[in-house]
């Protein structure tokens, strides 16, 4: 059997693994003739069932009053204007936008003093974020109109977290009268709730809120009286809990595509990894069949980095993709540029990935998670170290069975699959906030993959052995150094060893690897952040092992690995990259911004330092609701050597950095409160690649010859999550092109898929239960063909002659995946089953062409999934 894949040499296939070895992880005032009232806002930051305690809401500390507009003035008009303002972390309105409108001069009278508010900025356990907030504008003439009294009882309340005086927004209040329900409203953004006209009696007061205890209360309305209560409710913590507080931070990229917990945990498909569900997200392209990388905008896999709280991780899933080597309960959110992103990042061609572990919470209680289905078991506790005032843990242990189930599944199918990976991880995180305003993190993260099949009768010598297993400690600090600076440290160290052997090729490599980066940001005036941070990476290694000559760019077939003369290597060396970075942010106005920062790395191996100058910038053409907003971006990346290409580079050769130059220009527009529609153009011109070819002396060398161009666009219609719905609609269409010898024609990259259709939606049926389904639609692979096969004496076996590099294309890939979920909620504990229905149709998706021996007859065969009903039961308290 032979194999003809979409792929190409054998550098690239093994880049992703080498890399691994470089990882580490962590973590409103009066006037003389008007007046202009100010009441509170009338919303907060939502908060989330798991951390309320430790949030605080934006609190108004300058008010400037408004001038009333004198036309409404003469024509005695009052009104109030609703505005959206968004709070930055040292407390200033950094926009303020019109969200239900009054008119008559209200409005913008409204605009211009609310971005001259100076807020105490909302806080998260002690260290103050970024926060959204509607605030209600009321004009009000001198003479009000007098509240007339009730005709009957008055019943009025606001409902707060137990404990303090933090608002529950969103809280339902029934309220019963001999078992019949009388009245149920929701709690504004203030918790507050009123009933105006209630005739006299004994009433059941009954509030609800998700992640909070039920509260009862029975309560007599007197005749002509009002009834003032406060009810305090209890917090119900999960580890499935949404992010604490949904602000806006600031924005140094062109597109970030964030999602919350809830669609992380809900994607069908995933079952429930937060990071595979990225590859349901514009211009991500479908990877190889389980190989879990990540190709965006056409360009080359690992040209995507991972980061963990700002530490890189070049390879972010376990063998075969089916889960990520963090999981979803670490993680707080997830957030997806896939091109300009700040200079902050580097090291990347393509796009950046940015995730961050979640806080531990600062209850005094213990919580634990235990969840198994057919992919794999894990257990997670979290609570107080005991005899530690103020510390926090959080640990987790994971461990797959696919192996029990996988190859039995798919044994007799037009498949390659013919043996299953096992993994495991494992974390344990402590925090602690020694005061406000400063967090600390210290953590232990790690995970450990194997490989192995054994077949006699394999033209490879029968067996395929792979090790992949790092473990690494890291440190996080954050502190608020003054109102306008905050600064930020991450540190990390990890030893990392991958193996890898199948047939004559063999590579073994241990790597310690250290990671640190910080960055100081500082508001030098209100409509201006400056930021200016390190990054850096030091990475001693040792790699010993043969791999086959790779014929090079452009040169015809010499057999399978199998048979090709092998390149033995044995060195050590470091890895040492270091990097600076500074970017400004303006405000020009409310309804612009403008980011412009400069990136200077240095690359050890080669001793070359690369400059990366980027822009990008944002202006709302509506500022208020439905608010419409362009974008664009310019900007250079590099991208240093791989492991591989400097492991079998000549000695006296020095590579270039590959580098991009990435344009994009795109539109936002809020269609309803939670619709939003964008679009995005990009065109991205590529240089510097790095391929393989035979040089003027006849020798196969590496070089930077390699050019590249990739252009298209991203559109998508997405629903943001509601109590009962989330879902979106994204297309991508796109053509990725590559020049590997100067003077020869472009040729289409072998990862090119020109469309990528993804339909996603997931609903609350009532009662617990959830359903959702998704389909992707993606263009089929490319291939390389075999016009027929010539006998080699020297091989002793048949070699291809190729056809057109990446002329053929299979048919397209298309699946449907469905996800069913039921949770019991109990006092003390929740127990949640789902079905997540993988390939609902079962589908057999081609991803590769196999030909016989002599290369005369060939059949696609697939390397993905069949029909998988992944059942599991998930239990917390």
């Amino acid at each position: 059997m032979r194999l003809r894949a979409a792929g190409s040499g054998i550098t690239r296939e093994l880049s992703g693994a080498l890399r691994v070895g470089l990882w580490a992880l962590v973590a409103l005032g009066s006037t003389e003739r008007a007046l202009a009232q100010a009441p509170p806002p009338i919303e907060r930051p939502s908060e989330s069932a798991g951390s309320k305690a430790q949030v605080t809401p934006p609190q108004l500390r300058t008010f400037v009053p408004a001038e009333y507009p004198k036309a409404a003035e003469a024509q005695r008009l009052q009104a109030d204007v609703v505005l959206r303002l968004d709070i930055d972390a040292n407390g200033q309105v950094t926009e303020a936008a019109v969200v239900q409108a009054a008119g008559n001069g209200f409005d913008e009278a409204a605009v211009i003093a609310a971005r001259q508010f100076v807020f105490r900025p909302a806080e998260r356990n002690g260290r103050a974020v970024a926060a959204r907030i509607l605030y209600r504008y009321s004009f009000q003439l001198k003479e009000e109109v007098k509240e007339e009294k009730p005709l009957d009882s008055v019943l009025r309340g606001r409902i707060v977290i137990a404990g303090g005086e933090d608002a529950v927004a969103g809280a339902t209040v029934r309220v019963y009268q001999d078992a019949q329900l009388r009245s149920e409203q929701q709690t504004g953004a203030d918790g507050r709730f009123l009933l105006p006209q209630v005739q006299p009696g004994a009433y059941r007061i009954l509030v609800e809120a998700e992640g909070f205890k039920p509260f009862n209360s029975n309560e007599t309305l007197v005749a002509g009286e009002e009834l003032q209560v406060n009810y305090g409710l209890l917090p119900v913590a999960t580890a499935s809990a949404e992010i604490v507080v949904e602000g806006t931070r600031p924005v140094r990229e062109v597109t970030r595509r964030s999602m919350a917990r809830k669609e992380l945990l809900l994607v069908p498909g995933t079952s429930g990894d937060a990071l595979r569900a990225l590859q349901n997200m514009p211009g991500v392209a479908r990877a190889p069949a389980l190989s879990g990388v990540l190709v965006v905008r056409g360009n080359a896999d690992q040209t995507t980095p991972v980061f963990i709280d700002g530490m890189w991780i070049p390879n972010i899933y376990h063998f075969g993709g089916l889960s990520a080597v963090v999981p979803t309960e670490m993680l707080d959110e997830v957030n997806f540029y896939p091109g300009n992103f700040s200079v902050r990042y580097g090291r990347a061609l393509a796009g950046v990935v940015d995730a961050h572990l979640r806080e531990t919470r600062a209850d005094g209680r213990y919580h634990g998670l235990l969840q198994v289905d057919l992919i794999d078991a894990r257990a997670m506790v979290e609570g107080p170290i005991p005899k530690l005032k103020g510390w926090n843990v959080i640990a987790g242990f994971r461990r797959s069975h696919v192996d029990a189930w996988l190859v039995p599944l798919v044994s007799g199918r037009d498949t390659y699959i013919s043996a299953a990976p096992v993994y495991y991880d494992y974390q344990l995180i402590a925090d602690y906030r020694p005061k406000q305003g400063t967090y600390l993190r210290i953590g232990l993260l790690g995970f450990d993959d194997r490989f192995r099949a054994v077949d006699e009768t394999a033209a490879t010598g029968g067996r395929i052995d792979a090790v992949n297993a790092t473990v690494g400690m890291g440190l996080v600090y954050e502190s608020k150094v003054s109102d306008r600076s905050r600064l930020r440290l991450t540190l990390s160290s990890a030893r990392s060893h991958q193996r890898f052997a199948v047939g004559p090729l063999e590579f073994d490599i241990v790597a310690y690897g250290t990671v640190s980066r910080g960055e100081l940001e500082w508001k030098p005036w209100t409509n201006a952040t400056w930021r200016t941070g390190f990054d850096l990476l030091l990475a001693p290694y040792q790699a010993q092992g043969s791999l086959p000559e790779d014929p090079g760019a452009g040169a015809p077939s010499v057999g399978s690995f199998v048979t090709s003369p092998a390149q033995v290597f044995d060195r050590s060396s470091v890895f040492v990259q270091p990097a600076v970075y500074s970017e400004l942010a303006l405000h020009p106005s409310s309804r612009s911004q403008l980011v412009s920062g400069v990136r200077l790395d240095f690359a050890g191996e080669t001793r070359r330092f690369d400059v990366s100058p980027r822009l990008n910038a944002r202006y709302d053409i509506v500022p208020q609701f439905p608010k419409t907003t362009i974008k664009g971006g310019t900007g250079l990346f590099h991208q240093a050597p791989s492991f591989p290409e400097e492991l079998l580079r000549d000695p006296d050769q020095r590579l270039r950095s590959q580098r991009s130059f990435q344009n994009s220009i795109g539109i936002e527009q809020e269609l309803t409160q939670r619709v939003k529609f964008s679009a995005e153009g990009f065109f991205n011109l590529l240089d510097n690649l790095i391929s393989r070819q035979v040089n003027e002396r006849g020798v196969l060398t590496y070089n930077n010859y390699g050019k590249g161009r990739i252009y298209g666009a991203e559109f998508m219609l997405r629903y943001a999550a509601d109590d009962n719905f989330f879902g979106w609609i994204s297309y991508t269409i796109s053509r990725s092109e590559r020049t590997w010898i100067p003077g020869q024609p472009s040729q289409r990259f072998y990862l090119d898929q020109p469309h990528i259709l993804t339909i996603l939606g997931s609903y609350n049926l009532g009662k617990g239960w959830n359903a959702g389904v998704r389909f992707r639609y993606v263009s089929g692979n490319l291939y390389t063909p075999c016009l027929g096969g010539v006998f080699s004496t020297t091989n002793t076996s048949y070699l291809c002659q190729d056809g057109p590099t990446n002329s053929q294309q299979l048919s397209p890939f298309h699946q449907l995946d469905v996800r069913i979920d039921k949770r019991f909620k109990f006092e003390s504990f929740s127990l949640g089953i789902y079905l997540d229905l993988i390939n609902a149709y079962n589908r057999r998706n081609p991803d590769f062409i196999q030909y016989n021996y002599d290369f005369s007859q060939k059949r696609a065969q697939t390397g993905s999934l069949p029909i998988v009903p992944s059942l599991g039961i998930r239990g917390e308290f």
